[in-house]
C-alpha cells in the first residue's frame, strides 16, 4: 500500500507527462501512455493513428515509463515533489523514468490504396 507522499509523487509525475499530450482525446492518451511492449493500433481513416504513433514515440523518448509506472525513484523527496507539482521545464526533466534510446524504437505504418 502506498503512503501519501508516494501517491502525491505519482499523481504529480503523471500530471506533468499528461500535460504534454493534453491535445489528444482519451483513447489517444491511453495508447500514448502504454509504454511497455509493442502496441497495435487499428482504427478508421482520419482517427489519429499517425498522431498517436508520433506522440507515443515522443513520450517514450522524453519520459520513458513515467506515465504508467508505479515506480518511485529512490531519490524522490519533498523538494522533487514540489518541482513536479509546480510544472515547467524542470518538472519535465524530473518526471522522466527510463527514457528509451532512439535506436531502440521501430515504428511502422502502412497506407493502403482503396
Amino acid at each position: 500500500m502506498m503512503n501519501t507522499f508516494e501517491q502525491q509523487y505519482l499523481a504529480a509525475r503523471r500530471a506533468v507527462v499528461r500535460a504534454e499530450f493534453a491535445d489528444l482525446n482519451d483513447r489517444q492518451i491511453e495508447a500514448v501512455m502504454a509504454t511497455e511492449g509493442p502496441l497495435l493500433i487499428l482504427a478508421g481513416a482520419g482517427s489519429g493513428k499517425t498522431t498517436v504513433l508520433i506522440n507515443r514515440i515522443a513520450n517514450l523518448l522524453k519520459y520513458g515509463r513515467a506515465g504508467d509506472s508505479e515506480e518511485i525513484p529512490a531519490d524522490a523527496d519533498e523538494e522533487k515533489l514540489r518541482i513536479l507539482q509546480k510544472g515547467g521545464e524542470a518538472a519535465q526533466k524530473l518526471a522522466a523514468l527510463d527514457p528509451v534510446a532512439p535506436w531502440r524504437i521501430l515504428a511502422i505504418t502502412d497506407r493502403k490504396s482503396v
